[in-house]
């Protein structure tokens, strides 16, 4: 088996703290958010390779992340584009690998996103089919801002809505697919049957919705629900909730200087920042940052960043940014 991990995207939604950093290597306590999905990749025995698919953008920034942290079974594809409008899509990024690289079974996942999915559990559940991990969601309310799939008692796909206003179930299709060796021609049939629709290419080959549509309409395709945490890092709430997924509420994680300060909440001050006479409840601080005199709630701030009486909540604070009272 091998496995594809997606990290092409420019993640436009957190910027300006990930216009020039990829989204996967957002730390969480000194480790980047995908070494939680690659080292569990890694220490499967029947895992042959491990591909990080990623933009030319990026490219260095994850051969070093492979090399500092040591894997020798890891290796980092670049994908044809150079910035969010060239981007060949999630399904499209797929394609371009498969076509390059040898035939067997893949595991393909998102690289951006946090999740306590047991992966042995879902490989063992699908059966050798085409699968789909979901996320069980707390209700069908929820469940109306994400892909929904609908299973028969034995987790086969038998319907898939997007975004609807009135959800079958409380399953959201995640970043998380299993495609066998004999039927990974789907992808092929797939790019085949919709360059023959009015439906643009960079639509259908950035939407993995549409493969769940019309892939359990071509083969028997699993739906495996797990419960527990799946969060998106790509947004200033989805990176402050991966922090707490990991760590649990209330927890404050000091690498740098703090002094004279009132914590609160999910709090990552990370080595090099330096901290005094300020109030930080639910707040990210990057490396080399200078606060003082500050109170931040939910707010991310970049490194070199210097505040100085700032009032912020929800905010994200670039880099070199300074902001005084």
């Amino acid at each position: 088996m091998r496995a594809i991990v997606l990290a092409g995207g420019h993640a436009t939604r957190l910027w300006p703290i990930t216009k020039n950093r990829a989204k996967p290597l957002l730390p969480v306590n000194g480790r980047p958010i995908i070494d939680f999905i690659i080292e569990e990749l890694e220490e499967r025995e029947d895992m042959e390779k491990i591909y990080i698919s990623t933009n030319a953008k990026f490219a260095e920034d994850f051969e070093d992340y492979v090399n500092e942290f040591g894997y020798c079974n890891v290796e980092v594809i670049v994908e044809d584009q150079m910035c969010e409008e060239e981007k060949p899509g999630t399904i499209g990024a797929i394609i371009q690998l498969l076509d390059k690289k040898p035939s067997d079974d893949y595991l393909i996942i998102g690289g951006d996103n946090y999740q306590t999915l047991d992966i042995k559990q879902f490989l063992d559940e699908v059966e050798g089919f085409p699968g789909l991990a979901c996320y069980k969601l707390e209700s069908k309310e929820k469940a109306k801002s994400f892909g929904v799939v609908e299973t028969n008692g034995d987790y086969e796909i038998i319907g898939f809505q997007e975004k609807p206003d009135k959800p079958k179930s409380t399953l959201a299709s995640t970043a998380c697919y299993f495609f066998p060796e004999k039927h990974l021609e789907l992808f092929d049939k797939y790019e085949e049957h919709f360059s023959q629709t009015d439906v643009p290419a960079e639509q259908y080959l950035d939407e993995p919705g549409r493969l769940i549509e019309w892939g359990h309409k071509q083969t028997t395709f699993k739906g495996v629900p797990f419960e527990g945490a799946w969060v998106d890092v790509g947004t200033r709430e989805g990176y402050l909730e991966a922090f707490e997924a990991i760590y649990g509420e209330d927890m404050q994680i000091v690498e740098g200087e703090v002094d004279n300060c009132e914590l609160s909440g999910n709090v990552y001050v990370m080595e090099g920042a330096k901290v005094s006479d300020s109030e930080l409840e639910d707040t990210i601080v990057f490396p080399d940052a200078l606060i003082t005199n500050s109170h931040l709630k939910g707010s991310i701030v970049d490194k070199k960043a210097i505040l100085n009486g700032a009032e912020a909540d929800d905010s994200l604070i670039g880099e070199h940014s300074k902001v005084k009272q």
